[in-house]
């Protein structure tokens, strides 16, 4: 342990004034940060904080050291974080950060596998989490791009949507709704429909669903997640809200008859995140790629009443490549 590394570290505990939080901070132990501390004091022949059971404080000479040693911090972090970027632009990996629910939509498999066609030695790494965490990820620099839902305006992150779809409705073959192709929300009052708990979602709960509940539908809401929506309403025959049939469509209602809502209908989006920084290879092919894909989608207007015609999208595939 250099002297340097030892100066860094002292400027850590110096800004979070407690042992404990500066351990966190820097990932290492507390007993260990501490034995670094005392053999830097050590080697200057002088303390440099003041300790007591309860704070820890400068002593003068440490307040003296610690303007210097915080530029050094400052300047080691700006040296690594230069690096990393350095070995981001000749890497030949893309990390892409992707929300678990996202995986059906048709966009992100057309983009990952048309930039592949271009790119055949790149290698895309999948990372999946929740969209909060991706975009803190996004942030530290973790991954490269995410793929979230209901996306925000985040400083500093450039926002392109891929793909939208409104929210539509799947009922059982013998429902009263089941002929009339296309239906107001009003047809849904006082009619159960079985949806996740609001607690796991609240933004994406009240943007996509709360508006039909509001119209008088109720809602029955199952404990076990999205995956088990099909089965109860399979079970109890029930209409299902859906985003992205027929794409998303659940096997356990491959059945079900799929209607259009009318009126104002609450719209999905999907979108790709990216830090706002100089260009880099890679990451602005992948996003050239991904935004012809979402252009493409934004025109082709399928009927959504039709089943999934697999000839345009592997049309679209071909012409993107080509």
């Amino acid at each position: 342990m250099s002297n340097l590394d030892r100066l860094i570290r002292f400027s850590v505990v110096a800004e979070e004034m407690s042992f404990s939080k500066a351990a966190r901070r820097l990932n290492v132990d507390q007993p260990w940060l501490s034995r670094q501390i005392q053999q830097l004091e050590a080697q200057m022949g002088f303390p440099l904080f003041v300790r007591s059971t309860r704070r820890v404080s400068l002593t003068d000479e440490g307040e003296a050291l610690f303007a210097s040693a915080h530029e050094l911090a400052e300047a080691a972090e700006q040296c690594r974080q230069s690096s990393r970027d350095l070995m981001r632009m000749h890497s030949q990996t893309l990390v892409l950060g992707v929300n678990p629910y996202t995986f059906w939509v048709p966009a992100r498999k057309l983009a990952i596998e048309t930039f592949q066609a271009r790119h055949p030695r790149v290698t895309i790494d999948i990372v999946s989490n929740y969209s909060a965490r991706l975009i803190s990820k996004l942030q530290k620099r973790l991954i490269d791009v995410a793929l979230v839902g209901q996306p925000c305006e985040f400083p500093g992150l450039e926002t392109l949507i891929l793909y939208s779809s409104p929210v539509s409705l799947l009922v059982p073959p013998g429902d009263p709704l089941a002929g009339l192709g296309k239906v107001p929300m009003s047809a849904l009052a006082g009619r159960e429909i079985p949806v996740t708990n609001p607690k796991l979602n609240p933004e994406r709960w009240d943007m996509l669903y709360k508006p039909f509940f509001e119209a008088g539908a109720h809602p029955m809401i199952v404990s076990e997640g999205e995956t088990a929506v099909p089965f109860y309403a399979r079970d109890r025959a029930l209409p299902v809200l859906t985003v992205g049939w027929p794409h998303s469509e659940q096997g356990a209602l491959a059945d079900f008859v799929h209607l259009d809502i009318e009126g104002d209908v609450p719209v999905a989006k999907y979108a790709l995140v990216r830090r706002e920084e100089p260009a880099r290879g890679l990451l602005d092919h992948f996003w050239q790629t991904a935004e012809r894909v979402a252009a493409e989608f934004a025109v082709q207007q399928l009927p959504l009443a039709k089943p999934v015609d697999r000839s345009v999208d592997l049309a679209l595939q071909h012409a993107l490549v080509a």
